[in-house]
């Protein structure tokens, strides 16, 4: 399955409070997803079996991955390996690029209504 929207026709869903993403492509191995943080807010400590990265488009991140916490700011990203705690605060307004691999199953649904 492939599947792709314009940011314009993707849905927002509210992932935590003040954390809202929108699944912007789909393929066989990756899921592409926007992340937007609002200055304050987290995504608490949790772990899932997908590899994961992302990009700061813009705004600031404090990222703990395991054991390592990371300030970042424009123009750096990350790489969560499968199955390690991380967890999210965002220090001002931020938005994110994040891709998984393989799709993660929750937020696959995003883009394919649940099928």
């Amino acid at each position: 399955m492939y599947r792709m929207l314009r940011r314009v026709d993707a849905r927002p869903y509210e992932t935590w409070p003040g954390v809202t993403r929108r699944a912007l492509a789909l393929g066989e191995r990756i899921l592409l997803l926007e992340i937007s943080l609002r200055k304050g807010a987290v995504a608490p400590a949790h772990s899932h079996p997908n590899e994961q990265s992302g990009y700061i488009v813009r705004g600031r991140l404090r990222i703990r991955i395991g054991d390592e916490t990371h300030e970042l700011n424009p123009g750096d990203a990350y790489i969560i390996p499968p199955d390690v705690e991380h967890e999210a605060e965002a220090l001002e307004d931020t938005v994110v690029v994040e891709v998984f691999s393989p799709p993660h199953e929750l937020l696959k649904k995003d883009l394919t209504g649940g099928m």
